[in-house]
């Protein structure tokens, strides 16, 4: 089960700042989250512009960078831009080369080839820099762990400028200059730039501020895609620049993207950054992880827009071929994590194999940490060498694991949550040791459980049309600042179907209030949670969806709960909860301590009860007697618990104030379902839940809090809370006047009718000695499943019947014994002569 983490769990509100700039309670909550609060912070995150960008020579080296390319272009020498295989590198090498273009210098530019040569700078690739007369190499996206190529370029007489973001190794390459926002003596104060971002960082440099903004609109559209597809945080100048850049996007002046965009079946619409990570950027990487890197940077750089088509459609085939190359990998992955438990028991994936293709197995290594949300290392094995992709899950910095393990691989490098690797296939089981064991020190089970990040719970009523468009004021999205997800509760679930060509995703209508049409992509699995017409839980984000003409709200699924199900029978694990509501075991204490007075009581009771059940049977449908019993029930909790009025309410926001030192007391299972919900959201630590029934069992002076979650059976129940509590610790009611029904329905399904004990004792009669399902022999005897444990617990009680039940696996093993001599009156059974003392008549 995913761990949702509810990020606010009161009502969702802005602060002084946010009400100032007029924005919409819900939407400034968003932004709080998100540690966007001061004004000056809420108004860039609104208004993006421009302005807001940071000098580029805050950067270290960047001086350097720019005088030693000032003085390249005055001396006329040879430049060349050495790039990277991915979107990141592409497009890093696409806008410098744009920008020497645009001031009439002609460079070289050089991307390795995937297959042949991997990532980064290597020796034989700068022999072919340096046989193009290169005076000048400037590397982007890469060369911030080249220690040795760069000594190589050095001693070849080429002069490196180094651009990069990855992270840094213990020492820094001896480059001319060496431009990374995460060197540990670079003062930049925001460090999530791509390999792309530097690289315009660089253009603002040489441009001077003016220039710069004037042309920025030649390399927007490019950043842009590449700080959504290298997975860097849309915040502070990102934002900036993805959220100008998708204004722009497919108007701007790349006649390449526009090619892609008419490619990818997005023209004319209004691209939004899921495009760009999703749609436009896997074509790019496609060509790279196939060996033809240049694609993307040709199509960039193109101007002629029927040559930039050609190089689109042919990008879009690679990327068919790609995806069939990838399916055939990802099942043969799967298939090799069914063969072997060690992989999936394991707290690191590690997977290798011989004719997987290095340029796609990052992307399976994706898509199994994503399923089994665990650190996923996948190897093609190619002679004595492999080759490998990683990628990781919060909580686990992959390249400080790969860098404890060094000894073992060739090269490596990367970032926190993906990476790269070469390794003698003799080193494999080695690997896989030593990095679970890193694993196994750094990640608790809890770590290995996909957390959810939820902005609220939102009401109903705020799910509309005119809050979707509200929300574009967050985009883009991407991380740090990701798509919101929001809770809501009881929801009843209207229909619920699956849908597409393998049937893999979820339909499905809830209502709250009003009908919502809800789907969930890829979540086929979900329908397993839950049924039609059983109340659930759901996490969505809220988007807008148009049929044959007409716009309305759908949300998009992220995970369900059950909240309460229709049919108990249905989800028979829950039944062993009725041992506890009920805790029958303490019949036999109490009719050992029973007094004549105990007696006498219990006949008054017994007659009063008579007369009431008269008044239901004469007009069940008439409530009145039900209201006359809770409105002396109210009254006497209300002097307890100095409400004026009777207004007995539940808890708003109950989720904000539980805490691990509380405890929820239960006494129905519509209590126990409710509660169950609650605490799932509110809190990390474990909070404790009892039934009523189970009271005594506790030392209740432990609790600061003591919660009720339903009525009391009687007075008595209530005085003894009060009696046995730290006299500092709160006692409160977590109920409302109507949730009294279940407490009636709970005394009618415990009281004594004769008609159903010889309905269950005729079925044993027949069946003698049997297994069976237990959730079956209850639908059998057509009784509520509170009914049928009463009688079992009686009729076990009284030597009638041995049972065993199985609650987990629903198993019901019984054998019927031997008929007494003596005639039984079950009326006077201690069980059922508990159960009538315990229901307080009013």
């Amino acid at each position: 089960m995913k761990k949702w983490t509810l990020l606010k769990k009161t009502k969702a509100s802005g602060n002084k700042f946010t009400r100032q700039l007029n924005i919409d309670d819900n939407i400034a909550q968003i932004m709080l989250n998100r540690n966007i609060s001061e004004y000056e912070d809420i108004e860039m995150y609104i208004n993006p512009s421009f302005d807001f960008l940071r000098d580029p020579f805050l950067l270290l080296d960047m001086q350097k960078a720019v005088s030693r390319i000032k003085l390249a272009i005055e001396k006329n020498e040879k430049i060349c831009i050495y790039g990277d295989y991915d979107v990141d590198g592409v497009s890093s090498t696409s806008i410098l080369k744009i920008y020497f273009e645009s001031i009439g210098y002609p460079v070289d530019y050089y991307i390795p080839n995937r297959l042949e040569e991997g990532y980064g700078l290597n020796k034989e690739a700068i022999d072919c820099v340096y046989n193009m007369k290169t005076d000048l190499m400037i590397t982007v996206d890469c060369g911030i762990t080249s220690v040795s190529e760069v000594d190589y370029a050095n001693k070849l007489g080429i002069d490196v400028i180094i651009t990069d973001h990855h992270e840094c190794q213990s020492e820094i390459p001896n480059a001319y200059a060496v431009i990374d926002p995460k060197r540990k003596d670079c003062e930049y104060p925001f460090k999530g730039l791509c390999g792309c971002g530097i690289a315009l960082k660089l253009i603002n440099a040489l441009s001077g501020k003016e220039n710069f903004k004037e042309n920025i609109n030649d390399y927007l559209e490019i950043v842009s895609l590449a700080t959504i597809c290298d997975i860097m945080p849309v915040l502070d100048e990102n934002r900036i620049i993805v959220k100008n850049g998708l204004e722009i996007l497919a108007r701007g002046n790349n006649v390449g993207m526009k090619a892609l965009i008419k490619v990818c079946g997005l023209e004319g619409k209004k691209i939004k950054s899921s495009h760009l990570g999703f749609a436009i950027g896997p074509r790019i990487n496609a060509c790279g992880r196939l060996g033809f890197s240049n694609l993307g940077v040709e199509l960039f750089t193109e101007k002629d827009p029927i040559k930039a088509e050609k190089i689109a459609e042919l990008m879009d085939l690679k990327n068919q071929e790609r995806q069939e190359i990838e399916a055939r990998i990802h099942k043969e992955a799967e298939e090799m994590i069914s063969a072997n438990p060690s992989y999936e028991e394991g707290k690191v994936i590690v997977l290798a194999a011989e004719n997987w293709h290095h340029g796609v197995i990052g992307i399976v290594a994706s898509k199994l940490t994503e399923k089994y949300y665990k650190p996923c290392i996948l190897l093609c094995i190619e002679g004595k060498m492999a080759t490998g992709s990683a990628r990781s899950i919060k909580g686990f910095d992959l390249f400080s694991a790969l860098y404890e393990c060094r000894d073992l691989m060739e090269r490596f490098g990367g970032h926190e949550q993906a990476a790269g690797l070469t390794i003698d296939i003799d080193n494999i089981d080695e690997l896989r040791r030593k990095i679970n064991n890193i694993a196994d020190n750094k990640l608790e089970i809890k770590d290995l459980i996909e957390e959810i990040k939820i902005e609220y719970e939102i009401e109903e009523e705020n799910i509309n049309l005119d809050f979707v468009d509200k929300l574009h004021v967050l985009e883009p999205f991407g991380i740090k600042n990701p798509t919101p997800y929001f809770l809501m509760r009881e929801c009843y679930v209207k229909r619920a179907y699956l849908i597409g060509k393998d049937k893999s995703h979820l339909k499905m209508t809830i209502v709250k209030d009003k009908e919502i049409e809800c789907i969930g992509f890829s979540m086929s699995y979900l329908m397993d949670k839950f049924d039609v017409e059983d109340m659930v839980d759901i996490v969505f984000q809220i988007d807008e969806n148009t049929y044959n003409g007409k716009t309305k709200v759908q949300l998009l699924l992220k995970d369900i709960r059950l909240n309460r199900p229709k049919n108990i029978l249905k989800r028979p694990q829950y039944l062993k909860e009725i041992d506890k509501l009920l805790n029958l075991n303490r019949a036999y204490i109490s009719s050992n301590r029973q007094n004549s007075s105990n007696i006498e009581e219990l006949d008054m009771a017994n007659k009063e009860k008579e007369k009431n059940k008269k008044i239901d049977t004469h007009n069940e449908k008439n409530d009145k007697n039900n209201i006359i019993n809770t409105d002396k029930i109210n009254n006497k909790i209300s002097e307890y618990f100095d409400i004026t009025g009777n207004k007995i309410c539940k808890i708003a926001n109950i989720a904000d104030i539980l805490s691990n030192d509380d405890l929820i007391i239960i006494n129905s299972m519509r209590g126990f379902f409710r509660a169950i919900s609650d605490i799932n959201i509110a809190s990390d630590e474990k909070i404790n839940y009892i039934f009523l029934s189970n009271i005594d069992k506790i030392d209740l002076k432990v609790y600061n809090k003591i919660i009720m979650y339903d009525y009391f059976d009687n007075y008595q129940e209530m005085e003894y809370i009060l009696k046995n509590k730290n006299n500092n610790s709160e006692f409160l009611i977590n109920f409302e006047s109507s949730d009294y029904i279940y407490i009636r329905n709970k005394f009618r399904e415990i009281d004594f009718v004769r008609d159903n004990f010889v309905l269950a004792y005729k079925f044993f009669m027949v069946n003698k000695k049997q297994t069976m399902r237990y959730s079956e022999f209850i639908e059998i005897l057509g009784l509520s499943p509170i009914k049928v444990y009463t009688i079992l617990k009686v009729l076990e009680s009284e030597d009638l019947l041995n049972y065993k039940i199985d609650y987990d696996k629903d198993l019901f093993e019984f054998e019927l014994l031997p008929k007494p001599n003596k005639k039984l009156d079950l009326e006077q059974n201690k069980i059922v002569k508990f159960l009538n003392s315990k229901i307080q008549i009013d």
